[in-house]
């Protein structure tokens, strides 16, 4: 029998999730905001998986689906700092318009070329360059823009984690039902349903009431490299980010990647075909839902930094038992595991710096950096996977992303203690409670 004490705990973590709204989603704004998010991020993951199916099934080369994915995404690592100043500048609404309707554009051009039989790798690439260029603005204006919707400035830990808990559960139902379309009516399938998901976010884009920024004038007084380099100055001196920011580029780079690699496996080791993809990515999206429960039951950032050590060495060992296996039913294990992990290394990244960031005016510029490690540093950790899958064989190579991620997650453990201190005194002025999670 569990204590008293921990018998309540799990009640009220119980309670909050399924009984009660974490606070920053009784907020109408924020509700219709994510909701609309939500619905978009579910065809887009949707297309991910298409087009990444959609490569190898033309090729059946892994080191073109490297390519395509590193094309996808490229852009990312040149614009996206850039794109964090001109955030701190630009109407965030207007922006998230733009970027909503030229997506729409491209699955539908997506959607045309592969229903007419006139799709190649080389327009997929050519596609996938316009739809990273498209990621590095619409990814991190989504993110600058949640602080800004919640009434109350202790909310926003809340509205993150209800961001990220909200954009998983659509994860979690898109890679299934991607691939049951792909098998049974093609990866057009997948880009048509794309092209129209977009829509109801463009509607609460409209609807949604955004904070003006104070003071936000100023920096348009300055020039852009200058507010660019005093983003990253500050970023690499506030030793809290720089050492959570140095965690996520290495996550990004040996774990994420292995997203691009589940039809290679799925395929070669499992002997399956789409939809076993699919069952593959929709247990690893259960994970990412149990994670993003976990971190919406959390009241405050507290503690984060020991939760995204344990996280990342935990998700690095189970990409290391996953690679060595080749029963489905193991594999659906480790790759819920893989997913539980990842998320909740990466979610609580981004919550920790949200929350922690005090200077509404450098969140752009922030932001961006933390993007940049998805829309610049996957792309590259994409290409070099797919060659090295293509040298060693898709196992070794998630061995040795996942042995990378344990070694990693021991580095930055050993700095907690630094973190503590710093940290201390923010929590104090941001009023939380010194009692960790």
């Amino acid at each position: 029998m569990l204590p008293t004490n921990r018998e309540n705990f799990l009640k009220d973590r119980f309670k909050l999730v399924f009984f009660e709204l974490p606070p920053a989603l009784k907020s109408p704004n924020l509700s219709c905001f994510v909701i609309g998010e939500s619905l978009s991020f579910f065809g887009s993951w949707m297309t991910q998986i298409a087009l990444v199916w959609l490569v190898y099934q033309l090729t059946n080369s892994a080191i073109l689906v490297g390519i395509a994915g590193f094309t996808n995404q490229a852009m990312g690592l040149i614009i996206t700092p850039i794109v964090g100043v001109l955030l701190d500048r630009w109407n965030i609404r207007y922006v998230l318009l733009t970027t909503q309707l030229v997506s729409i554009l491209l699955s539908s051009a997506l959607t045309y070329l592969t229903l007419s039989g006139n799709i190649t790798v080389t327009l997929i690439i050519i596609i996938g360059i316009l739809q990273g260029i498209v990621k590095a603005f619409d990814l991190p204006a989504r993110q600058v823009i949640i602080p800004r919707l919640v009434e109350k400035k202790s909310d926003t830990y809340s509205a993150i984690a209800s961001h990220s808990f909200l954009i998983n559960t659509a994860k979690f139902v898109s890679p299934m039902i991607g691939g049951l379309l792909i098998a049974r009516s093609g990866t057009a399938s997948c880009f048509l349903v794309d092209s129209v998901s977009y829509i109801p976010f463009i509607s609460s884009i409209l609807t949604i009431q955004v904070k003006p920024v104070i003071n936000n004038s100023l920096a348009s007084k300055t020039q852009i490299w200058q507010n660019l380099k005093e983003g990253f100055i500050f970023a690499y001196k506030f030793i809290p980010i720089k050492y959570v920011l140095m965690l996520q580029i290495l996550i990004c780079f040996m774990a994420m990647t292995h997203v691009n690699l589940i039809p290679i496996f799925a395929k070669e080791v499992l002997h399956g075909n789409a939809e076993t993809m699919g069952f593959l990515m929709t247990a690893s999206a259960l994970g990412s839902i149990v994670s993003g429960i976990y971190l919406v039951s959390r009241k405050q950032v507290i503690g984060l930094e020991k939760v995204m050590a344990r996280s990342a060495a935990i998700l690095g060992l189970s990409l290391i038992i996953f690679s060595r296996t080749n029963k489905i039913e193991i594999c659906l294990l480790f790759m819920f595991l893989i997913g539980m992990n990842n998320t909740l290394t990466l979610a609580s990244i981004n919550n920790f710096m949200q929350s922690i960031l005090l200077d509404e005016n450098k969140r752009g510029r922030v932001t961006s950096i933390f993007m940049t490690g998805f829309l610049g540093i996957l792309p590259f950790g994409n290409l070099f996977f797919g060659g090295l899958a293509d040298q060693i064989g898709v196992t070794n190579a998630l061995l040795f992303g996942g042995a990378s991620c344990v070694i990693g997650a021991y580095i930055f453990n050993r700095q907690l203690p630094t973190l503590r201190k710093i940290l201390s005194p923010i929590y104090a002025e941001l009023g939380l409670s010194s009692q960790s999670n």
